[in-house]
């Protein structure tokens, strides 16, 4: 769990856009469903995506870890939820895959969510076929 004071820099902000703003890997449609799921709490309590927040909230996120990581190339598999991959052929060793026009197979600066690498890792991990976690 982590926990976050409201100063005068956040007053007023959305909490779904609070979220957002605090962890970047976590996807708006996961965000929601945490708020919801009441993951996401304000002092203590459920609140709704649109409340306003206040000096002096507290906001406690019961997420998991890997999505407070600073965005990089490596992880940012984890903003995509749905990767929209034409599979051509995938076996348990190959995937062919149809790459659509002007999408970039790797990030060109920094860390890019559409690139066909960024894809195949969220593709994979939702499959459950790989972690990176779990990776030597």
């Amino acid at each position: 769990m982590r926990e976050f004071s409201i100063t005068n820099n956040d007053t007023g902000q959305r909490l779904d856009r609070f979220a957002a703003k605090v962890v970047p890997l976590l996807p708006s449609s996961l965000a929601q469903k945490y708020i919801r799921l009441k993951r996401i709490k304000v002092n203590g309590k459920g609140s709704k995506r649109d409340y306003r927040l206040i000096t002096g909230d507290n906001v406690q996120m019961y997420i998991n870890d890997e999505f407070f990581e600073t965005p990089d190339e490596e992880n940012a598999y984890l903003k995509i939820t749905d990767p929209a991959l034409d599979i051509v052929y995938e076996d348990e060793n190959v995937m062919l895959i149809n790459k659509p026009v002007g999408v970039l197979c790797h990030s060109d600066s920094g860390y890019d969510y559409g690139c066909i690498i960024s894809r195949v890792q969220a593709y994979l991990q939702k499959s459950g076929e790989w972690r990176l976690r779990d990776e030597n």
